[in-house]
C-alpha cells in the first residue's frame, strides 16, 4: 500500500547495553576496558563487512569509528575521575542504540535511497531522572511532529531507549525502553499499528519456562496486557502500554523468527 510508511525504532545488538555498563562500571573501578571498545568495533565491523557493499564500506566505517572514540574519551574521563554518574552512565549506554540505528539505516540505504538514521535524543525529551527518564509528553510531541513533517519521504531509522533532558543530556527510558519509544512515536503519529518484533509469538498465558502448557493470546484489551506486564510478562515493557492506549492504537507482537 503506497499509502503505509513504516518508521523503525531498534535497540541494541544482542549484549551491547550489558556490555557498555561492564565497560562505564569497570571504567570507575580502573580497570581496562580497551578491549571491550576493541570488541565492539568487531562486532559492528563484522556486520557492515557482511551486509554492505564493498563500495560503501568506508564512509560507515569512520562514522562508528568516531562514534567509537567518543565512547573511549567518555570511558577515560570516568576512569580518572573513578566515579561513574547516573548522567555519564546513560550517556555511554547510549551508544548501543546509536551503533545499531545508524549501521541498519546505511544497510538499508542500499536498497532504499530514502533511508535515513535519527538519534532520538534530539525529538525525545524527558526530565532528569538518569536510568528511567520520564517523558515530557508535550515537548516530545511537537518534535516528534515536525520531524514527520521535515521527513515525511523517508523511512526512518531511530535509536529506541534513548532521549534527553533540556540541558540535552542523553537519558534512558528503563529497559525495555525502546518498545516505549516506539510507541512514543506511533501514539504522536497516529500510526494504524505499533509493532513488536520479538523472539516470542505474542503474549503467553504464563512463562514458558516455568508453565509448560502456556500459550498465546491472539487478542488481549489494553488493561490486561498492562496487568501481565506489570506482573513481570517480559514480552512488553509496562510504559509502552500508555501512549498507545490513549490513541487506541493497537500493538501487535511478531515474532522475528517466525513472522507467520
Amino acid at each position: 500500500d503506497s499509502q503505509e510508511h513504516p518508521l523503525v525504532v531498534l535497540s541494541a545488538m544482542s549484549g551491547v547495553t550489558n556490555l557498555l555498563t561492564k565497560m562505564a562500571e569497570n571504567a570507575a573501578e580502573r580497570l581496562p576496558f580497551e578491549e571491550d571498545v576493541k570488541f565492539l568495533e568487531e562486532k559492528h565491523f563484522a556486520v557492515v563487512k557482511e551486509l554492505i557493499a564493498v563500495k560503501y564500506q568506508n564512509p560507515v566505517f569512520t562514522k562508528l569509528k568516531l562514534m567509537l572514540n567518543d565512547l573511549e574519551e567518555i570511558l577515560h574521563g570516568v576512569f580518572a575521575l573513578k566515579e561513574l554518574s547516573a548522567q555519564s552512565k546513560d550517556l555511554i549506554v547510549s551508544f548501543g542504540e546509536r551503533f545499531s540505528n545508524y549501521m541498519v539505516s546505511k544497510i538499508m540505504e542500499q536498497y532504499i535511497p530514502d533511508a535515513l538514521y535519527i538519534d532520538a535524543s534530539h525529538y525525545v525529551k524527558t526530565d532528569s531522572n538518569f536510568g528511567n527518564a520520564h517523558l515530557n509528553e508535550e515537548l516530545t510531541n511537537q518534535l516528534v511532529q515536525s520531524l514527520a513533517i521535515t521527513h515525511a519521504d523517508k523511512l526512518m531509522f531511530v535509536t529506541g531507549f534513548i532521549g534527553s533532558n533540556d540541558k540535552g543530556r542523553v537519558t534512558t527510558l528503563g529497559r525495555g525502553g525502546s518498545d516505549y519509544t516506539a510507541a512514543i512515536f506511533g501514539a504522536v503519529l497516529n500510526a494504524k499499528v505499533i509493532e513488536i518484533w520479538t523472539d516470542v509469538d505474542g503474549m503467553l498465558t504464563a512463562d514458558p519456562r516455568i508453565v509448560k502448557k502456556a500459550f498465546s493470546l491472539p487478542v488481549l484489551s489494553y488493561t490486561e496486557a498492562m496487568e501481565l506486564s506489570y506482573f513481570g510478562a517480559k514480552v512488553i515493557y509496562p510504559p509502552t502500554m500508555i501512549p498507545a492506549f490513549m490513541k487506541r492504537i493497537p500493538i501487535a507482537i511478531r515474532n522475528t523468527f517466525n513472522p507467520e
